[in-house]
């Protein structure tokens, strides 16, 4: 009964809050007149930005949401660390270098193969973190430090590629601190597709998540194996944390939070905490973003500000508690 609640609460909460990103802003137009275009589109400038600016991001920031809390809860699980979180541990910064080139006009692609660049750039630092991290014996803050290390020279790539390319301001900003004002459609369909395709595949690895959780010799003697389950795994990752960055730049701690608050509503099995951290992501993104639009409106403050407000005390917490 408990989890039923839960689940309406999560549920209800997202659904008022897209509600809200739908018919709240600077427009002078009434309820009934939103509601009529959402019914029948027509060409009035209220239609266009309903259906060509609120609802993609609206969309865009559940799936990027959705994408992370997949994410960090597969790192979690497949490297039993507590602390993993995709763009803490600078998986993300792969897509950042690659967007950052393409800003600057290193690279002059259409939109689907920026999208595929971000993708590849993120599994490429998916993969040499996984043989990082290969080692035995490799405890969890030994993780978070070579996590960090790696966050952090990525990102100092990224940005000295900007400062290089003298670009805008406001694109380096959104890049590296978060934001869903660029939203649209497109990138809507790219990452969704994407990340469906992500959680099918993570929910058939589930179930080899069981015997790693205790041990890796555990996990052998039962015909798992642990290596070739990590690298799959930060692969998904990779693809999540590319999915990610071009959706929304970069978004810390979703990663890191939506685990574990899954874990405290929905105790349960692997299968079941990554389908809960997915619906606690998209919320907790969502949330984020239209918090960082209403706040001091029409000026708008980057995604992460919120998201690091609620993910910098937990990660303070864990690290606290972890010996």
């Amino acid at each position: 009964m408990k989890e039923i609640i839960t689940y309406f609460l999560v549920i209800s909460s997202t659904i008022s809050l897209i509600l809200l990103g739908i018919y709240s802003g600077n427009l002078d137009y009434s309820f009934q007149d939103i509601s009529k275009i959402l019914i029948i589109p027509n060409d009035d400038i209220i239609s266009t930005i309903v259906w060509d600016i609120r609802i993609p991001r609206i969309l865009v920031s559940i799936v990027v949401g959705s994408s992370l809390g997949l994410a960090g809860v597969l790192i979690q699980l497949s490297t039993k660390s507590p602390l993993g979180d995709p763009n803490l541990f600078g998986i993300g910064g792969g897509a950042t270098i690659f967007l950052a080139s393409t800003y600057i006009g290193l690279f002059s692609l259409g939109t689907f193969n920026t999208f595929l660049g971000c993708l590849i750039s993120s599994i490429l630092v998916a993969l040499l973190l996984s043989k990082l991290i290969s080692r035995p014996n490799l405890t969890p803050i030994k993780l978070a430090i070579m996590g960090i290390a790696v966050a952090a020279l990525t990102a100092s790539i990224g940005i000295s590629v900007a400062s290089y390319g003298k670009i805008f301001p406001t694109q380096i900003i959104n890049l590296l601190t978060g934001s869903f004002t660029t939203s649209n459609w497109n990138t809507f369909y790219f990452s969704f597709f994407t990340f469906l395709i992500c959680m099918i595949l993570s929910l058939i690895l589930s179930r080899k998540f069981y015997p790693m959780i205790l041990s890796d010799i555990l996990s052998k003697s039962l015909g798992v194996k642990p290596l070739l389950i990590r690298n799959f795994s930060m692969v998904i990752v990779g693809t999540l944390s590319g999915l990610a960055i071009y959706g929304g730049g970069l978004i810390g701690f979703i990663g890191l939070v939506s685990p574990h608050i899954a874990r405290k509503l929905f105790p349960t099995s692997p299968h079941k905490i990554i389908i809960n951290s997915i619906l606690i992501g998209g919320l907790i993104t969502l949330a984020a973003d239209q918090i960082t639009r209403f706040l001091f409106m029409p000026i708008e403050l980057p995604v992460s500000l919120t998201t690091t407000l609620i993910g910098a005390p937990l990660m303070m917490y864990l690290g606290f508690k972890m010996k």
